[in-house]
């Protein structure tokens, strides 16, 4: 499967590769070089962002005095990454915390960065944040963990015209309007959450990345699911703006549809590409 990602990825071309933490199970260094040396057969441009199992579990000291200590030795030492081009601007943030075994939180520095580059960023980009805890629950499961403070987040980020959420986590894949699950949030924003790429912890679902393309108005997200042999379409969900609010326009099995289908498809300016390891 591990193998699968690479080759999937390797026929296939975008513009950026988002992997939204969780680099190893245990933040131990053997876990982090493995997954640093498999981080290199993959595409370039990437984000990259650390999960709550990059902070060290059962070592105290480290968890609370130097907790992506590793993570910054073998992934990356930006912890606030960015990627734009003409068309997106991509944040990545870390809310991985030593305070809590799985919950995350972006603390008020990293609030005010982020409204610092998101309203600095050049007009007309679609603005896109990266972190590993979402800021929707599950539709399965009302009470899953989010990003703690996440109408106060969402409410900084309004004015700066963030458009687009990606997270990871949970080991799901969903996606929808903020606004459906916090009422003070007032701005359409489009939260998509990842499932896993490449981890056992799977929740009911099979091993999956996000395919993410996109355009000003227009968002189509493809689940691509592992078979048993190959990575392969299983979901297409597409998103278009209208009048400011993100609107689901089609949700559909692959399978079921017409042949020529997805050729006919308008075809956007820009492709991003996301999955969860």
């Amino acid at each position: 499967m591990a193998r699968g990602l690479v080759a999937d990825l390797a026929q296939r071309s975008a513009s950026l590769l988002v992997v939204s933490g969780d680099f190893t199970q245990r933040a131990r260094p053997g876990q982090f070089a493995r997954a640093a040396e498999y981080l290199q057969g993959l595409p370039t441009p990437r984000i990259v962002v650390p999960g709550n199992h990059d902070v060290p579990m059962y070592d105290v000291v480290r968890r609370f005095a130097f907790p992506l200590r590793r993570y910054r030795r073998y992934i990356s030492d930006d912890l606030a990454p960015s990627y734009q081009d003409d068309e997106m601007f991509v944040l990545g943030v870390s809310t991985a915390r030593s305070f809590t075994h799985k919950s995350g939180w972006m603390d008020e520095p990293q609030l005010a960065e982020i409204q610092r580059q998101m309203c600095g960023a050049p007009p007309g980009r679609i603005k896109v944040l990266v972190t590993h805890h979402p800021f929707i629950p599950s539709p399965r499961d009302p009470r899953s963990d989010v990003v703690r403070g996440a109408p106060r987040a969402l409410q900084r980020f309004e004015g700066c015209g963030v458009d687009l959420l990606l997270a990871g986590h949970l080991h799901l894949a969903y996606h929808d309007d903020v606004r459906a699950h916090h009422t003070s949030a007032k701005r359409s924003v489009l939260s998509i959450q990842a499932g896993t790429a490449t981890s056992t912890r799977r929740r009911g679902e099979p091993n999956a990345y996000n395919w993410i393309t996109l355009s000003s108005d227009l968002v189509t997200v493809a689940v691509r699911a592992w078979n048993g042999r190959a990575f392969e379409e299983s979901l297409v969900t597409r998103y278009r703006r209208i009048d400011h609010v993100w609107t689901r326009e089609l949700q559909v099995p692959v399978d079921s549809l017409a042949k020529g289908a997805l050729a006919s498809e308008e075809v956007p300016n820009e492709e991003l590409r996301h999955f969860q390891s």
